[in-house]
C-alpha cells in the first residue's frame, strides 16, 4: 500500500510498543536483560531475553521480538520478530498481539491480512489495551477491515480514553462535538480536549483554548485560554497562531503576563 492510502491507515492505529522495562517483581534475569539494554549493552539483552523466551517467558520474547524488528543487538529479521512476538501472544502478552495486528495490517514480512490484523487487535482490546482499543475505534469509524460503524467506535475510543491515550481523548472530543456516534455534547467535549491538551497535545490545546475563550462547554477564562493557545502555537498546531494573536489583542498587559507565566510553567501530566 502507498501514497496517500497508507497513510490514511497509518493515522488509525498507534504504533508498535517498543519495549517493556521490568517491574521490581520481575525475575532478575529479565531485569538483568533490561539494565543490559538500558546501557546500550544490546547483545547481552538478547542473550538474556533469548534464554528466558526459550523457557516461555513472553515479556523476553516480545522484547526480543522488537530487538529483531529493528535490529539491535541482533540482524534486523522479520521473520524471527514475528516468530517471537507469536510465541509472546499464545502467552497472552498483549503489546505483542499489537504488534502482529500491525504487521498484518501493513503487510511487514507477512503478505497483508486485514482479518487477522483485526483479530489480533481485537484480542489485545478485550484484553485491556489500550492503544488497541484506540486502533480498533480508529478503524470502525472509518470502515476499515470491519464494517463501519460509529457506535463501535465511539466504544473502543472512549475505552483508550478512559486509560490515557491522548489521541482517543482528542478524538473522544470531536466525536462530543460533532455528534459522531453520540449525542452532541459541548461540556463532554471541552472535557476531553482538555484531558488531552493536560498531556501536551498541541491540536487539543487549540481547541480548548478556542473554547474557553469563548466559554463554548466550559467556564470562560480568557486568560487560561490564552496559556493554551501559546502552548499550541508553539507545538504547531493548526490555526493555534492565528487564534492567539486574535486573542492577545483582547487582553491586558497584565492579562497577558499572566497567560505567559502559566503557560512557562507548564508540565504535560504523565498518565499512569
Amino acid at each position: 500500500m502507498q501514497g496517500r492510502t497508507m497513510k490514511l491507515i497509518k493515522a488509525m492505529v498507534l504504533s508498535a510498543a517498543v519495549f517493556v522495562a521490568a517491574p521490581a517483581a520481575h525475575a532478575a534475569d529479565f531485569d538483568d536483560g533490561w539494565k543490559a539494554y538500558q546501557r546500550g549493552d544490546f547483545a547481552t539483552a538478547a542473550s538474556i531475553w533469548n534464554d528466558l523466551a526459550q523457557k516461555g517467558d513472553a515479556k523476553s520474547a516480545f522484547n526480543l521480538g522488537t530487538m529483531y524488528d529493528e535490529g539491535r543487538g541482533v540482524e534486523e529479521n522479520s521473520t524471527a520478530a514475528i516468530s517471537l512476538w507469536q510465541k509472546a501472544a499464545a502467552g497472552g502478552y498483549r503489546p505483542a498481539e499489537h504488534n502482529l495486528g500491525l504487521v498484518y495490517l501493513f503487510g511487514k514480512g507477512v503478505p497483508v491480512d486485514h482479518d487477522k490484523a483485526i483479530a489480533y487487535f481485537q484480542a489485545a482490546a478485550n484484553g485491556g489495551l489500550a492503544k488497541s482499543q484506540y486502533s480498533l475505534g480508529k478503524m470502525y469509524l472509518a470502515g476499515f477491515g470491519v464494517p463501519k460503524s460509529q457506535s463501535e467506535g465511539f466504544k473502543w475510543i472512549e475505552k483508550a480514553a478512559n486509560s490515557g491515550v491522548y489521541q482517543a481523548q482528542y478524538n473522544l472530543g470531536k466525536m462530543y462535538r460533532d455528534g459522531d456516534g453520540v449525542a452532541a455534547d459541548k461540556t463532554a467535549a471541552a472535557k476531553w480536549f482538555l484531558a488531552a491538551a493536560e498531556q501536551g497535545y498541541a491540536p487539543a490545546q487549540n481547541h480548548i483554548g478556542v473554547r474557553l475563550a469563548r466559554g463554548d462547554g466550559i467556564a470562560q477564562d480568557q486568560v487560561e485560554a490564552l496559556k493554551w493557545l501559546i502552548l499550541a502555537a508553539k507545538g504547531g498546531a493548526p490555526q493555534a497562531e492565528d487564534n492567539r494573536r486574535e486573542l492577545l489583542a483582547k487582553l491586558t498587559p497584565a492579562q497577558r503576563a499572566e497567560a505567559e507565566k502559566r503557560a512557562s510553567a507548564f508540565q504535560p501530566k504523565a498518565t499512569s
